[in-house]
Order: C-alpha cells, then sequence, then structure tokens
C-alpha cells in the first residue's frame, strides 16, 4: 500500500508544483515588489510618535528602540532588568528620542502590564504602537505543571 502512496506522489506532486510556483510565483513577486514600492511612497512618520516596546532590555526590544529613536518616537521601555533599560534609554536619546521612560515590569504579572500603561498616559496621555516583545513560556513538560496558576498564565486564559 504505501508503495502506491509513494509511487502516486511521485508521479503527481513534481508536475504540480511545478506548475504551482510557474503560475503563481512570478504574479505574487509582481505584488511584493508594489506593496514594497506603495510602502516606501506612504510610509508612517514616527517622529513624536508615543511607542510602548515591551522587552527593551536586550536583543530584538533593544534593536526596535533605537530604530524607533532614529526616527524621532517617544519612548516607553518596560522589562525586568532596570540597569540594562538605563543603557537602553541613554543611547535612545542619544539616537535621537525626545523622550524617553523607562519602566520596571514583569509581562507576566497584569498589576505591571497596568503600571506600564498608567506611566505612559500620565506622562504622554496617549498610546500610539505598543510592542509585545517580551513574553513568558514554562520551563517544563505540561504533566509536569501542577499548579493552577502556571497553567493559566502558561496558557493566558481562564480555565474552567
Amino acid at each position: 500500500m504505501m508503495d502506491l502512496i509513494h509511487t502516486f506522489l511521485n508521479l503527481t506532486a513534481p508536475p504540480f508544483t511545478f506548475f504551482f510556483l510557474l503560475f503563481f510565483l512570478p504574479p505574487f513577486q509582481i505584488f511584493k515588489f508594489f506593496l514594497s514600492i506603495l510602502g516606501t511612497l506612504f510610509s508612517e512618520d514616527v517622529a513624536g510618535k508615543v511607542v510602548v516596546i515591551t522587552g527593551a532590555s536586550s536583543g530584538i526590544g533593544e534593536s526596535l528602540a533605537y530604530e524607533y529613536a532614529k526616527r524621532g518616537a517617544c519612548l516607553v521601555l518596560a522589562a525586568r532588568r532596570e540597569r540594562s533599560l538605563q543603557d537602553v534609554a541613554e543611547r535612545a536619546r542619544d539616537l535621537g528620542s525626545p523622550d524617553v521612560v523607562v519602566v520596571r515590569a514583569d509581562v507576566s504579572k497584569v498589576e505591571d502590564c497596568r503600571k506600564v500603561v498608567d506611566q505612559t498616559m500620565n506622562r504622554f496621555g496617549r498610546l500610539d504602537h505598543l510592542v509585545n516583545n517580551a513574553g513568558i513560556t514554562s520551563i517544563s513538560m505540561l504533566e509536569e505543571v501542577e499548579r493552577y496558576h502556571s497553567l493559566q498564565r502558561y496558557y493566558g486564559i481562564e480555565m474552567l
């Protein structure tokens, strides 16, 4: 039975793949090309916009903070490591961000998330962009997670 399935797939899959790539790929590439041109012509100016970046103390969040700073955005940087956040904030100011706020927060705690939003609204009165770069994870097998709150935090849902 498996030989029959393999033979069938060997005879049908390559032609379907070839025709799919032949007829789908060129129009898709042309579409992406025009989309990139439109994106360049109508790109959003983030100068003066308020941007909250979670997980901004290192990695992708840090790089995003620098890119937004180069474009003149006001930044609210949130992460657990405050010293690293201070370093990122200092460099963001040097790169051109007019105002940088540092908030020590753990996104796995609802009250810390509220604190980030509250400090943003108190300082700027608005929030234009939210970059959810930080996350939480559980380092164990699902069968080993015993506590209700651990499961709730892991899935981010209200369990019944």
